[in-house]
């Protein structure tokens, strides 16, 4: 008798269980939902997006043929542009960038092999 019992107690749970629906181990997490457009030109100046990470030496990789750098995560040869830096020369331990007329030098840090 307590087996019928049981039994009838766990088929009465068994409409519930399938009532939601299975989910996909798989899928790529929802994207939350985008922020609401700001009000006014004040609200739109505070939530403006975050300047870029400033540029990081990563590697230097130099050929006789070829010079390329590795940039935040960017691999560029020189002429080529990283955001609105222009790479302008690359040499065996740093590169020379160009942004809006004003060079500068990045070194590769060799403290952190």
């Amino acid at each position: 008798m307590k087996h019928i019992v049981f039994a009838g107690a766990c088929l009465a749970l068994l409409p519930a269980a399938h009532a939601q629906p299975l989910r996909d181990p798989f899928a790529r997490p929802a994207l939350p939902a985008p922020a609401p457009a700001a009000a006014g030109p004040e609200e739109a100046a505070t939530q403006a997006a975050p300047p870029p990470p400033p540029p990081q030496l990563r590697a230097v990789m130099v050929t006789p043929g070829r010079a390329l750098a590795n940039i935040n995560g960017q691999i560029l040869a020189s002429g080529e542009w990283f955001g609105d830096y222009q790479l302008i020369k690359v040499e065996e331990r740093g590169v020379t960038l160009k942004k809006r007329g004003v060079t500068s030098v990045l070194l590769l840090d060799e403290s952190r092999k």
